[in-house]
């Protein structure tokens, strides 16, 4: 069980989502289209360097930032 402002909503044990996805999941009809694994990694990669950059600037804890680094 997942929970959100809506309240509870089941989502599978093996997701890697929480309550709002599976609420557009049971609401909206969805393709069976994924994204690409080399924009995937695109999109990784920028939060990389947006966790370096906000942690070389102090906006980020360095205990946080630590964790994008492994």
């Amino acid at each position: 069980m997942e929970k959100d402002s809506l309240g509870e909503v089941k989502v599978p044990a093996t997701a890697y989502y929480g309550a709002q996805t599976q609420r557009a999941i049971e609401n909206f009809q969805i393709s069976d289209r994924r994204f690409q694994n080399v924009f995937i990694r695109a999109l990784a990669l920028i939060k990389l360097a947006a966790a370096k950059a906000n942690m070389e600037l102090g906006l980020l804890d360095k205990s946080l930032g630590a964790l994008s680094q492994r």
